[in-house]
């Protein structure tokens, strides 16, 4: 059973753009993508499309949409923010909280700011080093490049998406 910490942010200046972030419990794999907001009906495709949703269980805090999308999953326990909880034996949001802490460190830090039209590939860059962090820097670059066989990459293409 794959166990995930989901966390929905927005990210970047006061008009902030939703995202959620799926954290694989054990492995530490980050997969994050855009969503128009933070209702059940726009994350629940975002997360169904990297997670076989009945084999998953879900580690969220107390937010609404969860409760929506609870019973699609095998499991499905929360965090009670409001209440003081942050974390009940291994539930808790920790791992998502610290994969946006770097994420928006990384953003302030290197790029100052992400525009929405590109930050669906900035989400894919963190997630890549975040999912390797573990990896020697000979190893990541080896992976990285055994993805890329038979792939250009113009300018074009970059701002006509």
């Amino acid at each position: 059973m794959s166990r995930l910490t989901p966390k929905s942010r927005g990210i970047g200046s006061s008009d902030k753009q939703p995202v959620v972030s799926l954290i694989h419990y054990e492995t530490r794999a980050a997969r994050s993508r855009v969503v128009p907001g933070v209702t059940a009906s726009s994350l629940m495709p975002a997360i169904a499309k990297v997670m076989d949703l009945k084999r998953t269980w879900l580690h969220t805090d107390g937010g609404a949409a969860y409760k929506t999308i609870a019973p699609q999953v095998a499991q499905h326990e929360s965090v009670d923010h409001d209440a003081g909880e942050y974390a009940r034996g291994n539930v808790s949001t920790n791992l998502a909280e610290g994969y946006f802490s770097q994420l928006k460190r990384s953003i302030d830090g290197t790029h100052h700011h992400v525009s929405t039209e590109h930050l669906p590939r900035y989400l894919a860059q963190f997630d890549f080093l975040y999912s390797h962090c573990r990896d020697t820097d000979s190893a990541r670059m080896r992976r990285l490049l055994g993805q890329v066989d038979g792939r250009r990459l113009t300018y074009k293409p970059l701002m006509t998406d």
